[in-house]
């Protein structure tokens, strides 16, 4: 079988087909080779992009705000037998209908330097100084803080957010060392905690000692990660109004959403 050869065709980055895609792209076993064209808003550039698909197994993904930009593709893939995915088309169409109103259709819309891509710089900046309990000082401007015992995925999920524009830090709980006064003096419901499966947990903590190459360490022994669970299962019981998620066996997408789900709620803004 040849190679599957993809187009991502947009007024804008491309990102949003991109990330699309391979989120798509997870459900199948096959390889494909993907060419990005961004800034596409003229149909003279659909015409050379689409002139120059000569091969079988093509397919042409494109994100267009622009409706006539988008029937053009669509038609001139038609004419030259290519396959082609509207991606945006149908969403903003039937949002149309919803609000009953006309879209804008202005390009770039979507990856524009605006004031919230600051504000996501910031919270990224915001994430890396607050890792791992580094600095306490402006905790209570976090809109997020995650606590647990190493491993429990609190750096990850924390960048995670931060992607998002959210404000997070994340505490350890070691054995023995106190947490933070602040901690304790902010808003309740923003204080997550985070627990694991000991099983799984060992797994984690032994494999990032082969990554480190360290021998000896009693890091991911039984015993001590138990001893570890029951600390935390009693921080937590002294402070009950702390939500608690178990993040066994999940993703961090599918983490940072019960995250948001208990601290901000379910019906969030976009």
């Amino acid at each position: 079988m040849g190679n599957y050869y993809v187009l991502i065709v947009s007024d804008g980055t491309g990102e949003t087909a991109y990330r699309l895609l391979k989120a798509a792209m997870r459900q199948f076993d096959s390889d494909i080779l993907i060419t990005r064209y961004a800034k596409v808003r003229e149909t003279q550039q659909i015409d050379e992009i689409v002139k120059a698909v000569k091969r079988s197994h093509t397919l042409i993904v494109h994100t267009f705000a622009s409706r006539i930009l988008r029937d053009y593709m669509t038609d001139r893939a038609a004419k030259e037998g290519a396959e082609c995915i509207d991606v945006l088309g149908p969403l903003v169409e039937e949002l149309a209908v919803f609000f009953q109103k006309k879209p804008v259709s202005k390009p770039g819309l979507l990856h524009q330097v605006d004031e919230e891509y600051f504000d996501r710089v910031e919270a990224i900046e915001f994430a890396i100084r607050h890792d791992d309990g580094e600095s306490t000082e402006d905790l209570d401007s976090a809109d997020i803080v995650l606590v647990g015992i190493s491993r429990t995925s609190k750096t990850p999920l924390s960048i995670y957010l931060a992607m998002e524009g959210w404000r997070v830090a994340n505490i350890p709980i070691v054995v023995g060392s106190k947490l933070p006064a602040k901690l304790f003096k902010l808003d309740s419901h923003k204080v997550v905690g985070l627990v694991v499966d000991p099983k799984r947990l060992a797994e984690a903590r032994s494999f990032r000692l082969e990554q480190l190459g360290v021998e000896g360490s009693s890091y991911a022994d039984a015993e001590r990660i138990q001893g570890e669970l029951e600390y935390v299962e009693a921080v937590f019981e002294q402070n009950p109004e702390w939500p608690v998620i178990d993040v066994t066996g999940k993703s961090i997408e599918e983490v940072s959403q019960e995250v948001l789900d208990v601290v901000i709620g379910r019906g969030r803004r976009l």
